[in-house]
């Protein structure tokens, strides 16, 4: 089904819109008072020579949760997001699983691998899915182009929430990083949202007509 601009108020100003209820609000406190950044989503304090930065995207589409679930909780089935791990470790839905990626990160000489490993995994009545998942080798120094400087990239932490809500699917991918560099972590995930309405489409489970309502970044 097709959703007009009223469903999407209605949905955005609805608190079932939001379920965040695992991801702490962002608070902002002088730095010395901040907790040192890790698994939770809380504003942290980052090692030195990087900083905190975080991005969240959301989308919905007009399919069960089963769909985007059968889709992407694998993490060790990486696809849909558009690219494949040079090599996996352990099974993609069993907590303690490595995934190798290769990165394209700022001024960087190479791609760089990167190791991310799942640490939460559960499944819900409703077919969607709740998952996080961090960097599993920092801190990552890396060399960059300009001769003698290198970069830092000091830890990672990601939340996946899917689940239905009434005829949709709602996705959110959550990310905050500790990193020397800007880096924009937004439009990867809109990327990977997108790829998820192409391939829904191309396998019949998402009309043709039909939109998904997003990528939404905030």
């Amino acid at each position: 089904m097709l959703f007009n601009a009223i469903t999407i108020s209605a949905l955005a100003t609805s608190t079932l819109a939001f379920p965040f209820n695992h991801i702490e609000k962002r608070a902002t406190n002088p730095q010395n008072s901040l907790p040192d950044c890790g698994p939770a989503s809380v504003t942290c304090k980052c090692p030195k020579n990087s900083f905190y930065q975080t991005s969240s995207s959301y989308a919905f589409w007009p399919v069960k949760a089963s769909e985007i679930t059968r889709l992407s909780s694998n993490f060790l089935d990486t696809a849909w997001f558009g690219t494949s791990p040079q090599s996996i470790e352990g099974n993609g839905t069993v907590v303690g699983a490595k995934r190798h990626l290769l990165a394209e990160l700022p001024g960087a000489n190479n791609l760089e691998m990167i190791v991310e490993q799942l640490t939460r995994l559960d499944f819900n009545p409703d077919g969607g899915y709740y998952m996080k998942f961090e960097m599993a080798d920092t801190p990552l120094t890396y060399q960059k182009t300009k001769k003698g400087d290198s970069g830092l990239l000091a830890g990672s932490w990601d939340i996946v929430d899917v689940r239905q809500i009434g005829d949709m699917t709602y996705m959110l991918w959550d990310i905050h990083v500790c990193f020397m560099d800007p880096y924009d972590l937004g439009d990867f995930h809109d990327s990977a949202m997108s790829n998820l309405t192409a391939i829904l489409k191309t396998q019949g489970k998402m009309p043709a007509s039909a939109n998904m309502i997003g990528p939404i970044q905030f």
